[in-house]
C-alpha cells in the first residue's frame, strides 16, 4: 500500500478540460434561459390569439341566437296554436325518452 500514488495537483490538460466544460455549461444555461423566454412569448401570443378567436365566436353565436329567437317569437305570434301543439309534442317525446327505463 505504500506504493499507491498520492493525489497531487491536477495536470494542466485536466484544468483546460474543466474550464472548457464550465464554459459549455454556461452556454447551455444561457441557451435554456433564451429558450424559456421564447416559449413564454409564444405561449402568450397563442393565448392572445385564442382569446381573440373565442371572443369572435361568442359574438357570432350571440348574433345567431338573437336571430333565431326573433324568428321563433315571430312564428309563435303568427301561429300560436301550432306552436303550442309543437311544444306539447316535443315535451311528450322528451318525457317518454327521459322516463323510459
Amino acid at each position: 500500500m505504500a506504493d499507491m500514488p498520492q493525489p497531487g495537483p491536477m495536470p494542466a490538460p485536466a484544468d483546460a478540460h474543466l474550464e472548457e466544460l464550465k464554459a459549455d455549461l454556461a452556454a447551455v444555461k444561457a441557451d435554456l434561459a433564451q429558450l424559456m423566454q421564447t416559449l413564454t412569448r409564444t405561449a402568450r401570443h397563442s393565448v392572445d390569439g385564442a382569446t381573440t378567436e373565442a371572443e369572435a365566436a361568442v359574438g357570432e353565436v350571440s348574433e345567431w341566437a338573437e336571430g333565431q329567437y326573433a324568428t321563433l317569437r315571430d312564428y309563435i305570434q303568427e301561429k300560436p296554436i301550432t306552436a303550442c301543439a309543437i311544444a306539447a309534442g316535443v315535451g311528450a317525446v322528451l318525457g317518454q325518452i327521459l322516463l323510459r327505463r
